[in-house]
């Protein structure tokens, strides 16, 4: 099964456009990447999604410098970091809240 980027980015953006600090983009993009996860897409795949993600949104970051949202992309993308470089992320994208 295949993520649909565009939307993706489209809801993650709405959300992340009215989030109140680094906290609250993290849990946008944890939900996001717990969705991917329940809806079995495979593991490779996400993968390659966050990937992309991430480089989306540090590109929208340096686009926006100065507008408020900017600081909620470059912490998107300062999160996906650390999920990108961390073994086994699906184990803990995978517990329930």
């Amino acid at each position: 099964m295949k993520i649909d980027f565009d939307y993706e980015v489209s809801e993650l953006t709405r959300y992340l456009k009215s989030a109140d600090g680094y906290l609250d983009c993290e849990k946008i993009v944890l939900a996001n990447t717990k969705r991917q996860l329940y809806n079995r897409i495979a593991i490779h795949t996400i993968e390659s999604y966050l990937k992309e993600l991430q480089k989306y949104f540090e590109d929208k970051s340096v686009i926006n410098k100065g507008n408020e949202e900017s600081v909620n992309y470059k912490y998107a993308a300062g999160f996906l970091n650390t999920i990108n470089n961390t073994p086994y992320w699906h184990s803990w994208g995978k517990t329930t809240d």
